[in-house]
């Protein structure tokens, strides 16, 4: 079978790899790439099952990874860098562990590294989907799933963005959705490996998803937004963005 991800290719600078989150592909963009394109070449993708992107098959995290390897050599690309956001954070850690000799650097935004209580939450609600799927596929659709997009990612406040997002994540399957959140290692729980080449997370200190370090590192950046800051955050992003993935 012949599997190429959707994608679309946006500057003409260094490459950089943009990653989205769960269910929503390019408009997580709309307000980043105006900033980064003049910087570099944008290549954004959309993760199996996603947007014009084709069914998955087998594993998804290791489809995201094969296939986005198999886009890496059609488009002729040596290195290029990272850029991921929430779930597509795992997706680039996984991506890393296998092709690191591709990578020149990785930016992880709103990390998908949650705490011990939310993660339980997510795997108990995991256990019920399997013998109750039609009430996963309830609770991720019409209101219910409109309600967790305004909670997790706008903590409930009034935005532009966030019917987008429910259009948008709402259009995909209820089957890659429930995919893509069980191929979360242990749920979100489990910490990120530092991978084998330069990093930076950038962590928005209202995000009521990840669990941010008390204590962040060298490594680790700390800005005013919630789980949304791609939309609602995108200049203090690209603040910390630019001079990192210029880095050669």
């Amino acid at each position: 079978m012949i599997f190429m991800l959707s994608y679309r290719i946006e500057g003409d600078g260094l490459p950089v790899l943009m990653i989205h989150g769960f269910g929503i592909s390019f408009n997580i963009w709309s307000n980043l790439a105006p900033l980064l394109r003049e910087h570099f070449k944008l290549i954004m993708i959309e993760l199996p099952g996603i947007g014009s992107s084709p069914l998955p098959e087998g594993d998804y995290l290791q489809c995201c990874v094969g296939e986005i390897e198999r886009l890496r050599i059609s488009l002729k690309m040596d290195r290029w860098r990272i850029f991921s956001y929430s779930s597509g954070t795992r997706v680039a850690e996984a991506y890393i562990q296998h092709h690191a000799d591709h990578v020149v650097n990785v930016l992880f935004l709103c990390p998908l590294q949650t705490q011990f209580h939310k993660a339980a939450a997510l795997m108990l609600a995991k256990a019920i989907d399997a013998r109750f799927p039609r009430l996963g596929n309830w609770i991720l659709s019409g209101r219910r799933l409109d309600f967790l997009i305004r909670l997790l990612g706008f903590n409930s406040q009034k935005s532009e963005h966030s019917r987008a997002w429910t259009d948008e994540i709402g259009a995909c399957s209820v089957e890659i959705l429930k995919q893509t959140i069980r191929s979360m290692p242990d749920s979100g729980r489990r910490s990120f490996a530092p991978p084998p080449v330069p990093y930076l997370f950038i962590w928005g200190k209202q995000d009521r998803i990840t669990a941010s370090p008390r204590k962040p590192s060298a490594h680790h950046r700390l800005i005013h937004a919630t789980h949304a800051a791609p939309v609602t955050a995108a200049e203090d992003v690209a603040e910390l963005a630019i001079p990192f993935l210029s880095t050669i």
